[in-house]
């Protein structure tokens, strides 16, 4: 009993040190949830995982600790890429060097099974981390200009007359610029990260994660070429509470979407397993 409550001194103390040593890139990511409306899901995610933890806190402490060795491996890594970060990369190094702190620290306390263990609620670190500005910058543009064709598109097959130049509407002398914000990464990454835990908390199978994750990609394109043929086709629309309560709504129909998907995932899996 003894041996047992040290090691659990020992898990609250390298906890501790852990935000001790890495206060200033927590303090950054949390500036970035609260500042940034792409990342305000960052809150949501230690809260999650915090909760998944104790859900399975009775598998995971039937778990022999067996401290490795290697873990100093992934913790040498941390410190190479908070050295990286501090020297001018930028916060998404900070942050990732803190999520391979944490999986090395778990190896050395408790060891690869530990590790394993925990391996979902690690990887759901990867929902918090800060956008990477060098791929986020490659992929806006592309988004915005996909958003403005679908939402012509749209708007078109629903009668309505636009004109289109780049990532410019036109509908009825109303011009409409789909700004980087308008680009669907705010769909994309929040509802990649309740798709996953969604998936999580009502099925059993584990590759049910990556399927409703997978389909989180195309649900929430056209989700926001939705919003942006809204915004297009009223000027009303295009801010202010209705704006909201528009994106609301077609964000509640996305998730909605992951009980059906569910549903048909498991059925052709039934039907591949028996075919």
């Amino acid at each position: 009993m003894l041996a047992r409550s040290h090691k659990r001194w020992l898990f609250i103390a390298t906890s501790v040190a852990l935000l001790v040593c890495y206060r200033q890139v927590i303090s950054g990511m949390i500036d970035q949830w609260y500042t940034d409306e792409d990342m305000g899901h960052g809150f949501l995610v230690p809260v999650v995982i915090g909760f998944i933890l104790w859900r399975e806190r009775r598998r995971w402490r039937e778990i022999p600790l067996q401290p490795s060795a290697w873990g100093l491996a992934l913790l040498m890594l941390g410190v190479c890429l908070q050295v990286i970060s501090a020297l001018g990369a930028g916060l998404f190094a900070g942050a990732l060097a803190l999520v391979f702190s944490i999986g090395g620290a778990v190896v050395c306390l408790g060891g690869i099974p530990l590790l394993r263990s925990w391996s979902f609620p690690l990887l759901l670190t990867l929902f918090m981390l800060p956008k990477l500005a060098v791929l986020y910058n490659q992929v806006t543009l592309p988004l915005q200009l996909l958003a403005s064709h679908m939402a012509a598109n749209m708007l078109t097959v629903s009668g309505v007359a636009v004109l289109r130049a780049g990532n410019v509407l036109d509908v009825n002398g109303h011009q409409m610029a789909v700004a980087e914000a308008c680009s669907g990464i705010r769909y994309l990454l929040s509802l990649g990260f309740i798709g996953v835990v969604f998936a999580y908390l009502v099925d059993s199978k584990p590759w049910m994660r990556i399927a409703l994750l997978v389909w989180t990609i195309p649900v929430a394109i056209v989700a926001n070429a939705a919003r942006v043929a809204f915004s297009a086709y009223s000027p009303r629309l295009g801010e202010g509470t209705l704006h909201m309560l528009v994106g609301t709504s077609i964000f509640i129909a996305c998730l909605a979407t992951f009980i059906p998907v569910r549903r048909l995932s498991n059925r052709l899996a039934g039907s591949l397993s028996h075919a």
